[in-house]
């Protein structure tokens, strides 16, 4: 018997049906891999298995003694809660109403014993199921095996937003769930998270129904593929990347189909034709007649029964970065390269050269420095500079992580036509090319979402036709289809290239050497993302990732204290924890910020459908609304800018 059976689910959203008639099972113990464009619905299927959003029409069942552990996108944690509230705030919810019910029995008169006792039974069930006064114990072991042991005291605000994630996995768990769904489970997660993550879900004892554009994680974990499309599911046997050779079969074979059902067709449109022509000068035959009528029955059935025409990408963009080959054989040196925020120092006098035409990744835990690296070869890099020197002949062409370089005030179009010697057809053209078509255009860059400005940024890139790259995490936001078209693109860019990015999978297509950072310091390695942590494994003992010996890494660094615990050492404790608290503000502005847009987006869609409804009232209170939200978002603005300048 499934575990989980979906039969004809429909779910409409503002007049369009995201899912329409969607059927499939997920069997005990499999772990498959949801994907599909952005905005096809993915998250909308996770949230109707779980209870979270109502289909509008069709069934959700599950096995009996189904537990689900859901551990979505975006999470949300109440910032007055410690670790441990935020895991037991259920557990206590059951124990605060056991004990209220053994108060009230002890205090009952005799006639209201029986149903007090009843009462009492279905309460204590209820929390004997839940682990009873054995889920303190569990959630402690379970804090402490994901690396958060000694945190449970701690605010959940002040942690990363990684660990965030690992809490969220925490909380999932603790029921004991014997199916995991989980949403984007690599957000915020280094390339170390992303380990940890890999090696917790293959060990997992249980089904796994996974929302990711992580195609290496895909490629490890998942026995299954669930393709959403068009409203529409299609599964496909074996991991990610036996789904890309069994649909590209498949696709092929339909061409062929099609083609042979076209051949066909034009066959008997022919026939039919010669048919009528006949009939028509033997109007007085009635078998040449008869003869029309089924030839046209048979055409009509033929049409009926053809195969549709397949489309091999749907939702992807094409991109051609050209640009010349490199001509200079140093594309970058870098000579006793420093950095250092007060007492936080990243880099101790680093060294690195890169040759033309070479195609490097950057990578390192979060935090390590690597973005600050890459903007400062932006910003300083030149031939004649002492430290970082970029070569002559070389133009830089930037992808910024937090998308900086896009005018937030720019509409889409203008931000495009501002590059000099640009025309508006070349505009239009690149625009359609990275999906962005008719009124989206002229959309203010502030509105578009972050898979919008990585798209925006990529297209930015093809009409300054660079010849060297600079991508910070240029994969961000994006679905599979527009990672692949990037990879193909940039597979063939005839440049030189440096990136950041967690997507091994990425990596794995695009680089040849590796530099990783570690220890202030740059470690160099040849060939590819695979290549790189096969070496980094055997150099370094306990590089698996795993959350559990990073907790007792972090455990150990905590308590070897200088030897010299004078005035200096206090002084850099309280500079550290000051630092701590400022990154922790700085993520809780940007969360909030996040949210805001998110309401605000939503506001605006409320008000254009009142004003459409013909509801002027309704509209006016939405505006007011938004103008008061609008100000709001301002405010975060100004002092999450503040924030980030103190860091200069």
């Amino acid at each position: 018997m499934p575990l989980v059976t979906f039969k004809n689910i429909s779910r409409e959203y503002v007049g369009r049906w995201v899912l329409k008639n969607l059927n499939f099972e997920l069997n005990a113990n499999r772990k498959v891999g949801l994907i599909g464009p952005n905005g096809s619905g993915k998250t909308t299927i996770l949230r109707i298995l779980c209870g979270q959003e109502q289909s509008n029409e069709g069934t959700v069942t599950l096995a009996p003694d189904t537990r689900i552990g859901y551990v979505p996108q975006h999470i949300e944690f109440d910032t007055e809660l410690t670790v441990s509230d935020y895991l037991l705030r259920e557990h206590h919810h059951l124990k605060a109403d056991l004990r209220d019910k053994e108060a009230a029995i002890a205090n009952c008169a005799p006639a209201q014993m029986n149903q007090l006792l009843h009462q009492y039974q279905t309460a204590r069930d209820l929390y004997d199921r839940s682990g009873g006064d054995h889920f303190e114990p569990r959630a402690q072991a379970l804090l402490d095996s994901l690396g958060l042991a000694g945190r449970q005291d701690q605010k959940v605000n002040q942690l990363s937003g990684g660990e965030q994630n690992v809490l969220s996995m925490a909380n999932a768990l603790i029921g004991d769930p014997n199916l995991l769904v989980l949403d984007e489970p690599g957000n915020h997660l280094d390339y170390l998270g992303l380990a940890w993550l890999d090696d917790f879900l293959q060990r997992f004892r249980g089904a796994v129904l996974i929302v990711s554009h992580n195609r290496y994680l895909l490629d490890r974990i998942a026995d299954g593929i669930l393709e959403l499309d068009n409203s529409q599911t299609n599964y496909y046997p074996g991991n990610y990347s036996a789904y890309r050779q069994i649909r590209a079969e498949r696709i092929k074979a339909q061409h062929a189909q099609y083609k042979a059902y076209q051949q066909r067709i034009a066959h008997l449109e022919a026939l039919v034709q010669k048919f009528a022509d006949i009939a028509q000068g033997h109007a007085s035959s009635q078998s040449w007649g008869k003869r029309l009528r089924a030839r046209r029955s048979q055409l009509e059935r033929e049409k009926a029964n053809a195969v549709e025409k397949p489309t091999a990408q749907r939702n992807k963009i094409s991109a051609n970065f050209q640009s010349d080959p490199t001509r200079a054989d140093i594309a970058l040196q870098i000579k006793n390269y420093s950095k250092a925020f007060d007492e936080l120092e990243l880099f101790d006098n680093v060294e690195l050269q890169i040759g033309g035409g070479e195609r490097w990744a950057l990578v390192g835990p979060n935090g390590c420095g690597k973005t600050t690296l890459l903007r400062d070869i932006v910003k300083l890099g030149r031939w004649e500079h002492p430290i970082i020197r970029i070569g002559p002949s070389l133009t830089i062409g930037y992808c910024d992580q937090q998308q900086e370089v896009l005018d937030s005030e720019n509409t889409v179009f203008d931000e495009l036509l501002a590059i000099p010697d640009t025309t508006n057809e070349q505009v239009l053209g690149i625009l359609a090319r990275f999906l962005f078509k008719d009124e989206e255009v002229h959309k203010p860059i502030g509105k578009l979402s972050g898979g919008e400005r990585n798209r925006l940024q990529l297209a930015r890139l093809m009409l300054l036709k660079p010849n060297f790259l600079i991508l910070d995490e240029p994969t961000n936001h994006l679905d599979i289809p527009t990672r692949e078209a990037v990879e193909e693109a940039l597979a063939e860019f005839k440049g030189t290239l440096l990136t950041v990015s967690h997507d091994r999978y990425f990596l794995d297509k695009i680089i040849d050497h590796v530099a990783e950072v570690a220890n202030k310091k740059l470690q160099s390695y040849p060939g590819n993302f695979t290549s790189y942590w096969n070496s980094a494994q055997k150099e370094h003992s306990g590089i698996t990732g795993r959350i559990s010996s990073r907790g007792r890494t972090r455990q150990q660094s905590q308590q070897e204290k200088p030897k010299t615990a004078g005035h200096a050492w206090k002084q850099r404790k309280a500079h550290a924890a000051a630092q701590r608290k400022s990154e922790k503000t700085r993520e809780l502005l940007e969360q909030q910020i996040h949210d805001s847009e998110n309401e605000k987006n939503s506001l605006e869609n409320q008000i254009a459908q009142a004003f459409t409804n013909g509801d002027n009232q309704l509209g006016h209170e939405l505006s007011t609304k938004l103008q008061q939200l609008t100000k709001q978002l301002e405010s975060l603005y100004e002092s999450w800018l503040k924030l980030e300048q103190s860091y200069d």
